[in-house]
């Protein structure tokens, strides 16, 4: 019995000691954490071998591959980094989780004497050839490098006009850098040139209840016609904003969650009992555009950033506006997070439920509006 305890002691003991690890053409190390039998690796190493994008910000560091994105947060501590799966600070070096990176990126994962991570190569299916445009299509999603007059498709192959291989990939000959390139996803890659004409956020407002849901009754008023007014109100002082409904009408769940997923803010209006204001997030967000979105934001310059909330967002980051915004008139929002179906969208997502007490008049409602579109002029800035 004490041979088998013994082996069985030895067998767990190998199992998680460091092992080779091949990434594309680079050799290192694969680290076990915690010895919880989850590989690690360092990620300049990782994205050198496999020619992804290393973004590393405070608190975080995210990996890519095209349009997929896969962040961690950064922890120091071996043991909480290693329960988490989060990416663990080994003094100078970072290194991540190495088949969670692999599931999210579509990346082969092999554990035999050693680990081996790799990506076959990408095959070029088109180039559509437009004004000013060009589209690239491959077999699965790339990363690519403007190197002066030319792009190189990283781990990439294929023939045709203009096209030369090269040991790193595939490259493009072009007559001049362009301005703008980008990942629209499904193995595409989109060149574009001349000036951008810049896509406008838009607000999309929730007035709750209506029609045959009243909401609650509060102080002589129905909690569906205090939506409304308020929902306006908001509206008048916002650029491109929109409600969910314009007058008395029910409107589905399903109808508002279809029109909150091109919003690039959503704010769901309700009325309680009393004066409080209670704020509420998502618990968790099943959308990889929402998840990404809110990794890329923390690290991204402030001209990305605000395209980027274009198409999605950060409800954190808005619920900080708003808690400033209210602060100025002297409230404190209650904060708490949950399962709500409006909140959980590409954009930047909240329900705000406001007391009857501070709607009671149309310059108190003033008030709160002002607060509302102020918070969001500041998100989107």
């Amino acid at each position: 019995m004490r041979f088998l305890a013994l082996a069985l002691f030895l067998l767990l003991a190998l199992a998680q000691a460091p092992r080779p690890l091949l990434v594309g053409g680079e050799v290192g190390q694969a680290l076990y954490p915690g010895g919880r039998g989850l590989a690690y690796g360092e990620v300049g190493l990782i994205a050198r071998g496999l020619g992804l994008a290393l973004w590393q910000g405070e608190g975080q560091v995210a990996l890519g591959l095209g349009s997929r994105y896969k962040a961690f947060p950064l922890v120091a501590n071996e043991a909480q980094a290693a329960a988490r799966g989060a990416a663990w600070k080994r003094g100078q070096e970072v290194l991540v989780p190495l088949r969670p990176l692999s599931e999210a990126l579509g990346l082969e994962y092999r554990a035999q004497e050693g680990i081996l991570l790799r990506l076959p190569w990408a095959k070029l299916l088109s180039v559509e050839r437009g004004p000013a445009r060009l589209l690239v299509r491959f077999s699965r999603e790339v990363n690519a490098l403007v190197e002066g007059n030319s792009v190189l498709f990283l781990l990439a192959q294929g023939e045709g006009a203009g096209l030369s291989q090269e040991a790193q990939g595939l490259r493009l000959a072009l007559e001049s850098p362009p301005a703008r390139l980008y990942y629209p996803g499904g193995g595409q890659v989109v060149l574009e040139w001349g000036s951008l004409v810049r896509p406008r956020p838009t607000v999309l407002l929730d007035p709750g209840h209506g029609g045959q849901d009243p909401g609650i009754s509060a102080g002589g008023f129905w909690e569906k016609d205090l939506t409304l007014d308020l929902a306006k109100r908001v509206a008048s002082r916002l650029a491109n904003a929109r409600l969910t409904r314009q007058t008395d009408q029910y409107v589905p769940l399903e109808a508002r969650l279809a029109q909150a997923q091109t919003a690039s803010v959503m704010v769901s209006l309700h009325v309680t009992q009393g004066s409080a204001v209670n704020l509420y997030l998502p618990k968790a967000r099943t959308s990889p555009l929402a998840r990404n979105a809110e990794a890329l934001l923390a690290t991204a310059p402030a001209e990305q950033a605000a395209l980027l909330k274009v198409y999605a967002g950060d409800p954190r980051r808005l619920a900080v506006a708003l808690e400033k915004a209210f602060s100025a008139l002297g409230l404190v929002l209650a904060r708490a997070e949950g399962p709500y179906a409006l909140t959980d969208i590409p954009g930047a997502g909240v329900l705000l439920e406001v007391g009857v007490e501070r709607l009671k008049t149309p310059e108190a409602r003033n008030q709160v509006a002002e607060a509302i579109a102020q918070a969001i002029r500041t998100y989107l800035e």
